[in-house]
Order: C-alpha cells, then sequence, then structure tokens
C-alpha cells in the first residue's frame, strides 16, 4: 500500500510539473495549450508508445484503444497525472498506525 501511495504522490507531483509548464507557456506566448499525454510519453520512451496501440487492438480489444487509451493519449497530461494520482489516494486505504502501549485510543 505505501507502494502505491507513493506512486500517487508522484503522479500528483508529475501533474504539478507539467501545470506549471503549461502555465510559463501561457504566459509567454498568450496561447493555453497544454502539453498532451501523448507527447510526453513519446519525448520519454517512442518505441513503446508505437507498441501499445498494436498490442491493444491485437491481443485485448480493438475499443479499448479507441475509447479509452487514444483519448488519454490526447488529453493534458496535467489533467490525467493528476486525476490518477488522487484516485488512487482515495481508493487505497491509509495504513494502520501502530498503538503503542499506553495509548488510551
Amino acid at each position: 500500500m505505501r507502494v502505491v501511495r507513493f506512486l500517487a504522490w508522484l503522479a500528483i507531483a508529475a501533474a504539478a510539473v507539467a501545470a506549471g509548464r503549461d502555465g510559463v507557456v501561457w504566459l509567454e506566448t498568450g496561447a493555453y495549450d497544454p502539453l498532451p499525454l501523448g507527447q510526453v510519453w513519446a519525448d520519454l520512451h517512442f518505441d513503446s508508445l508505437q507498441l501499445v496501440e498494436p498490442a491493444l487492438v491485437r491481443h485485448v480489444h480493438p475499443a479499448l484503444w479507441e475509447w479509452l487509451v487514444f483519448p488519454l493519449l490526447q488529453s493534458p497530461a496535467a489533467i490525467v497525472a493528476g486525476g490518477l494520482g488522487v484516485a488512487l489516494l482515495i481508493l487505497v486505504p491509509r495504513p494502520k498506525r501502530r498503538r503503542r502501549s499506553g495509548d488510551w485510543r
């Protein structure tokens, strides 16, 4: 659970960085043009991005690519990463706090 919570906070931090980048570009150019998630993935590792579509279409279902993955790749990276991080924080329970001896609660 701690690993998932760490990944959730990491996703929220990535969302903050992407939102900051979008804000700087907006201030410099005067036009709001958010960075899509697909562009971030392509900049990090283009080959894996090219392999995802054929793998999903052939081995899972073509609708998964068309209705879920492709629209997510076109969405702003800040919104997708922030949504993922918040969803993970909500869905994964907090670790229980250990009681010490003498704790009255």
